[in-house]
């Protein structure tokens, strides 16, 4: 993500932020897990709880990104962002990020294979265990 800053030579990214592609139908349709839809320049033109794009035509496979939910910001786009009310859209689907596209300001997705782990729902935490399971069984020392 930092990338992203470092060769935006003109300051026009203000906030950046990981996305992941999902194909598996039931993440597509799950309200938990936030989509974003972005632009040829992988820019981001919005994010729902909902399935977007929306598959219409089905001679068309669109592509499905998961929103990772971190953020590397410009300062100023951090402090604008402190300052602005909560948004339509943003109190609609509670994705803070909604607040900088009702503001006038695009986020750039990278695009990653990692998603790591999240917690947002209690089944979450069972998956989270696991990992942390797996994790320590393979670099904790043995003695």
């Amino acid at each position: 993500m930092l990338d992203v800053f470092k060769n935006d030579q003109n300051g026009e990214v203000k906030v950046a932020s990981p996305i992941k592609k999902i194909s598996d139908p039931l993440q597509i349709v799950n309200p938990n897990i936030v989509k974003v839809a972005v632009d040829k320049n992988m820019n981001s033109l919005l994010f729902s709880r909902s399935v977007i794009p929306f598959h219409r035509d089905e001679n068309i496979q669109p592509a499905y990104y998961e929103h990772i939910g971190i953020y590397a910001f410009r300062k100023d786009a951090l402090m604008q962002f402190t300052q602005w009310a909560m948004t339509p859209l943003e109190a609609a689907e509670k994705i803070e990020c909604l607040r900088y596209l009702e503001n006038g300001i695009q986020l750039r997705m990278v695009e990653t294979n990692d998603a790591g782990v999240k917690i947002d729902v209690p089944g979450d935490l069972i998956k989270a265990e696991e990992f942390l399971k797996q994790y320590n069984d393979h670099y904790s020392p043995k003695i």
